[in-house]
């Protein structure tokens, strides 16, 4: 039963309130981020989105071209709230793709959730490090779409989203980006080996960088019931949580410098989300008068308790360094 069909009217009118005001606070946080932006592409509010074509890679919602010289560079961004999944657990998928005119892709970053009531208003996001091969334009797009979990077709309304270009340009002797690995690492039940994830080895900074900045997302899926998803197709538990450790490490050669490490974050998710995607920045400063060689940046994660999981490569899971 809908329960706001059994609520009292002023109980109603105050929930309304309350959404109404979580509502402005999130286009308030979106306009002041969209400001540390050199250019921003806004999607349609309120969009209502259908479930996604079989023959469709994801609908695009808003497009950023750049016009690029070989080497080039744009660190890219999106984000996207979401919210009213019909039925209920609809998987939202979001891609990042940029492509030539004649629509081939180049490179992409491809997250998503499920979408669930008990969340509301729901954010997706992830970014991509795109070097243009060749001179000329590129399409970066943003793709959102519905994946239903039912034989009824599934829908989800589009409250808000953008794509954007962080930094502006960026030259390949700067940059340092995760190798295109693709498929998963498995995460058995049971097995707390540490793994490290989206490695990039043996950064060098340019000539008078004064500091390095490295992200790097991971993209799980737990496994249950059947499997699927990126999980093998074998006998797991029918329900439960995954519970994981992350940490993200920017380690130089030179021990005179500082090793820089992200707090260590457990998670959980259930078997009802399904998919989790996990962010995290790092940033060291290099000092004066010392050579601290060359950089490895990496993220590790484990196994700490419940359903076994897998963690998704590219174009999921990326990593990408900045020496400025």
């Amino acid at each position: 039963m809908n329960t706001l069909l059994t609520m009292s009217r002023r109980t109603l009118r105050r929930a309304t309130l309350v959404l109404a005001f979580a509502l402005t606070i999130v286009v308030v946080g979106q306009t002041s981020t969209a400001w540390a932006y050199v250019k921003v592409v806004y999607a349609t509010r309120g969009l209502v989105m259908t479930e996604r074509p079989p023959t469709s890679i994801g609908e695009v919602r808003a497009t950023l071209p750049l016009v690029l010289k070989a080497g080039e560079a744009r660190l890219l961004m999106a984000e996207t709230k979401v919210y009213d999944g019909y039925p209920d657990r609809n998987a939202i998928g979001q891609k990042i793709t940029c492509e030539r005119p004649d629509g081939s892709i180049v490179k992409e970053s491809w997250t998503g959730t499920n979408l669930l009531t008990r969340n509301g208003l729901t954010p997706v996001a992830n970014r991509l490090l795109f070097v243009a091969p060749t001179a000329g334009t590129y399409y970066c797009r943003l793709r959102v779409y519905v994946n239903s979990h039912y034989a009824t077709p599934g829908r989800a309304t589009l409250y808000s989203g953008f794509i954007g270009d962080a930094f502006g340009t960026l030259t390949t002797q700067r940059l340092g980006i995760s190798r295109q690995t693709y498929g998963v690492q498995m995460f058995e039940a049971g097995d707390k080996t540490v793994q490290k994830m989206v490695p990039i080895f043996r950064y060098l900074p340019p000539a008078g960088a004064t500091k390095i900045q490295a992200r790097s997302d991971v993209y799980l899926t737990n496994c249950y019931g059947a499997g699927g998803a990126g999980c093998p197709r074998r006998t797991f538990p029918a329900s439960g949580s995954a519970t994981f450790a992350v940490q993200g490490f920017l380690v130089p050669t030179n021990p005179a410098c500082k090793t820089v490490a992200t707090a260590r974050t457990v998670k959980t998710f259930d078997h009802l989300t399904h998919h989790l995607g996990h962010s995290l920045d790092m940033s060291a400063t290099l000092p004066v008068g010392v050579n601290c060689g060359a950089w490895t940046t990496y993220t590790t994660v484990q196994w700490q308790g419940g359903l076994p999981f897998v963690v998704h490569l590219y174009p999921y899971s990326q990593a990408s360094i900045i020496g400025s």
